[in-house]
């Protein structure tokens, strides 16, 4: 059997994209041949999930080439990613699931974002519920990654599920710049947005430095930010927050490869107060570990499930327990090398194949 990959790879990166780039060119080392369509729909990271007249051409137009694929490519199995609790992608959804759906056998959902299934329920009309259950519901395998994230699979009554975990290349980082250096800084990488935690770590970082005894001629706190974002008017809050703080807040735009491993090396702790609703499973987080960087993140979604205990857990908008988390690892850093072995424990990029792979053919989907 043959799986059909109808999802998007990067550009733009972003968690969902790396890892269907991840699932395609690693799937055939474990037996299972792959063919891929590219549902190219965003074009940045502020495009993601959004309505687009344009989108609908390129939908209509990969849906297309995934049915003459379904027959010239011998593909039985069709593997597709659900929308998160967006109204406009979960119509696309519809029109993917109502051209293609009837040419393959079999479905496999895999639930990279969250919150559908409580949209559904509370915010969703009739129509769309009846839509969405009758479109996508009873898939032959939902692969969702934390059991904390099952609910979106179940309410949709898939005939199997798996819980299979992200994984990414290990970096080998070697040993971190920031042991000895000040003053303390603190990394967020990631959608540069409210709901992100972009603010919340801003303030956190100045409300540390307002906190020391004496006043200093350097910060004893930096925030450096990394990131797309969501529209002009957050960046340009952003931008006009680093203005008056110059000194401890630094925005130092996208960054990939050795720019980004020089920031994950370089700094003392990453910071990712998120309460973004779709949250999954930030890729970012598996990144600080497998550099061995101690963490600060939200107690949000799965993110409490992919974490040891050596990691800072903070309740989501609350700046006195954020503050706190920065002081204490300012004072004392985890044992080195935990994280690490957690990332090495369970989120390389094999153990995640080997998952994935598992999971597809146990249920004889792939």
């Amino acid at each position: 059997m043959k799986l059909l990959v109808l999802a998007q790879t990067p550009p733009p990166l972003h968690g969902q994209s790396v890892m269907v780039q991840t699932l395609v060119e690693g799937l055939p080392s474990h037996g299972i041949e792959v063919y891929h369509i590219n549902l190219s729909l965003s074009r940045d990271a502020a495009d993601i999930g959004r309505w687009r007249f344009g989108k609908l051409a390129a939908v209509v137009d990969a849906c297309l080439n995934t049915i003459v694929a379904r027959f010239t490519q011998g593909c039985d199995t069709l593997y597709y990613v659900p929308a998160p609790a967006k109204r406009g992608a979960l119509y696309r959804d519809w029109v993917v699931m109502l051209l293609c759906r009837p040419f393959f056998k079999k479905l496999v959902l895999h639930w990279h974002a969250a919150g559908l299934s409580d949209w559904l329920a509370t915010r969703a009309n009739y129509f769309e519920r009846y839509c969405t259950h009758w479109l996508l519901g009873s898939a032959d395998l939902a692969l969702v990654l934390s059991e904390t994230l099952r609910a979106d699979a179940e309410a949709l009554s898939p005939k199997n599920i798996a819980v299979v975990p992200n994984g990414i290349p290990d970096p080998a980082p070697g040993e971190r710049s920031a042991q000895s250096r000040h003053p303390f800084q603190v990394l967020f990488i990631g959608l540069c947005s409210e709901e992100k935690g972009l603010f919340a770590a801003a303030e956190a970082v100045l409300a540390a430095n307002r906190a020391m005894p004496a006043p200093a001629a350097e910060p004893k706190f930096i925030l450096i930010a990394a990131g797309a974002f969501p529209n002009s008017a957050t960046s340009a809050r952003f931008h006009a927050l680093c203005a008056q703080h110059p000194d401890c807040l630094r925005y130092v735009g996208l960054v990939q490869g050795t720019e980004k491993a020089h920031w994950l090396r370089a700094s003392h702790c990453l910071c990712l107060p998120t309460y973004y609703q779709p949250e999954g499973q930030p890729l970012v987080l598996l990144e600080a570990m497998a550099y061995d960087l101690p963490i600060i993140a939200s107690h949000w979604g799965a993110i409490p499930d992919m974490l040891p205990p050596e990691a800072m857990l903070v309740e989501p908008g609350d700046a006195k327990e954020l503050l706190a988390a920065i002081n204490r690892l300012a004072k004392k850093s985890p044992p080195p090398g935990v994280l690490r072995q957690h990332y090495l424990d369970h989120y390389t990029t094999t153990r995640h194949l080997q998952r994935l792979a598992e999971a597809l053919l146990s249920q004889r989907v792939a």
